[in-house]
């Protein structure tokens, strides 16, 4: 998944500079999408969604806890959590029973 994140942010293989944060952001996006879905195992299939996740929470990672941002004539709107385009490629959250 690290080789396939550094791709995407247009990084060299080989650069290992950023490995811990890129490696964090990949831990953490995993931990989110377990919440949301309530699972214990991510199914191999959706990797491509935790790497997605990794990179939207690096891009985004100077922006956390903004809700939304107005320079000038310019309004941005943050989204708080997995965004709805990541959530969408996700299976859906499982219902626990606890008693």
């Amino acid at each position: 998944m690290l080789t396939l994140m550094k791709e995407l942010l247009d990084m060299a293989p080989d650069d290992t500079s950023k490995d811990t944060i890129l490696n964090f952001y990949l831990s953490k996006s995993e931990t989110s999408i377990k919440k949301y879905s309530n699972i214990d195992t991510i199914p191999e299939e959706y990797e491509n969604s935790i790497v997605e996740l990794a990179i939207y929470f690096y891009k985004n990672k100077d922006k956390a806890g903004l809700i939304s941002l107005t320079q000038g004539s310019r309004s941005q709107s943050m989204i708080d959590g997995i965004p709805e385009s990541i959530k969408a490629c996700l299976p859906i959250p499982q219902i626990k029973v606890v008693g």
